[in-house]
């Protein structure tokens, strides 16, 4: 499903080091302002990896039942570490087979992980599977027709106030992971692309794909899917 580096301790400690960076830069809170959340219900984030989403969804909607699901064991052990006290469950799993039963779900989201997920098709009638009838699922994802030059521009703007070694940082991350990215396991697809495979999967015509800014920058997509019920 992905590659072998991803699921070592360090990629874990790499991941978190950026999540704390989005966590301050407000990102998670961002992205759970954009969830359709009930007060109460189950949701589902899917390579959950530090848990800071989690964290921020906890937040916005302490009634609602929380899980984190994601492929390495050490982001499990982090993610643990980050939300202990919450009443947060966390598993060790792939979305390829779900640990959960069928309807479980009143929401599943993730956030740049979708494109990792090979094949998709089958995961995202996973995703279907695990959702109640009437459950939706949000991911946010980079897509294929970024413009990469405006994109890394926009995060130069946005870390304007930050140190000249983070602002490098940060940049040379999002260059590789956007020119790059496919040597260690990321697939981009285009809107129109990804709406193909979408409606091939038991959500049918159920979705909507639409271009979306996180902090500012115009990298992904949001992707909308209703289990119908």
């Amino acid at each position: 499903m992905v590659n072998r580096f991803s699921q070592t301790d360090f990629a874990a400690r790499l991941q978190n080091v950026v999540s704390e960076r989005r966590r301050e830069a407000g990102l998670y809170r961002e992205i759970t302002e954009k969830l359709p959340l009930p007060d109460q219900g189950r949701l589902l984030d899917i390579g959950t990896g530090s848990g800071l989403q989690l964290e921020a969804i906890r937040r916005a909607r302490p009634n609602m039942e929380l899980y984190g699901l994601d492929l390495s064991r050490w982001a499990i052990r982090i993610a643990k570490a980050n939300l202990v006290g919450l009443d947060i469950r966390l598993r060790q799993g792939t979305i390829e087979q779900a640990p959960y039963r069928d309807g479980f779900f009143d929401v599943v989201t993730c956030h740049s992980s979708m494109s990792y997920w090979k094949p998709l098709a089958p995961c995202l009638n996973e995703v279907f599977r695990i959702l109640k009838p009437g459950g939706t699922a949000v991911f946010f994802e980079p897509h294929k027709e970024v413009d990469v030059d405006r994109a890394l521009e926009a995060i130069r703007e946005g870390l304007a106030d930050e140190g000249p070694l983070r602002r490098y940082l940060a940049v040379s991350m999002n260059k590789l992971a956007l020119r790059r990215g496919q040597r260690v396991g990321l697939r981009l697809y285009g809107m129109d692309e990804l709406g193909t495979i979408i409606a091939a999967t038991h959500f049918g015509n159920s979705y909507s794909i639409e271009e979306t800014e996180l902090l500012k920058v115009p990298i992904h997509m949001q992707i909308t899917m209703i289990k119908a019920g």
